[in-house]
């Protein structure tokens, strides 16, 4: 009798580690599941943060971008006020006529006046600011303008006139 009492005692003991073992993984298995799931919160909630500040930053750029064009667009129409300018070969108009006719009556120029610049009529304009001791760029600014204007009647004005253009091309 001892046997068999020693027997299910080793049934019983091996039964209680068997399923005390199980009851044991659950938890564990739990536990680690729990700090898994608090780390990929986290992550979320840093990802979240990251998406948002790069919203913001893209907000910025496109704004940065539109006050970058309204500038640009302020200071060309603040040139097409301030600096009469000779117009590429595609456009015409009569600021470059007047050019071409005042550097004709100041001897500068011999071409035909058509309104379109050229290459000859950029010539006659770098001839006349260094013959007037202006810059010579062979943009027509305020100071050129002034000087070469007194020609556009066909009035002749002093040859020489001292200064520098500050015009923007």
């Amino acid at each position: 009798m001892n046997r068999k009492v020693l027997a299910v005692v080793a049934v019983v003991i091996t039964a209680v580690f068997a399923v005390s073992g199980c009851s044991t993984v659950p938890k564990q298995y739990k536990e680690d599941m729990g700090g898994i799931k608090t780390k990929v919160d986290t992550l979320e909630s840093r990802v979240e943060t990251v998406e948002s500040k790069q919203l913001e930053a893209e907000k910025m750029v496109t704004e940065q971008a539109q006050s970058i064009e309204e500038i640009k667009a302020a200071k060309q129409q603040a040139v097409s006020k301030s600096n009469i300018s000779i117009l590429s070969r595609t456009g015409t108009g009569n600021k470059t006529k007047d050019i071409q006719t005042a550097l004709k009556n100041a001897g500068f120029y011999d071409g035909k006046i058509d309104g379109i610049k050229g290459e000859q009529t950029k010539k006659a304009v770098k001839a006349f600011q260094k013959a007037n001791g202006l810059r010579d760029d062979g943009v027509v600014g305020p100071k050129t303008w002034e000087l070469l204007a007194r020609y556009v009647s066909g009035a002749e004005a002093p040859a020489s006139v001292g200064g520098s253009d500050e015009s923007i091309k």
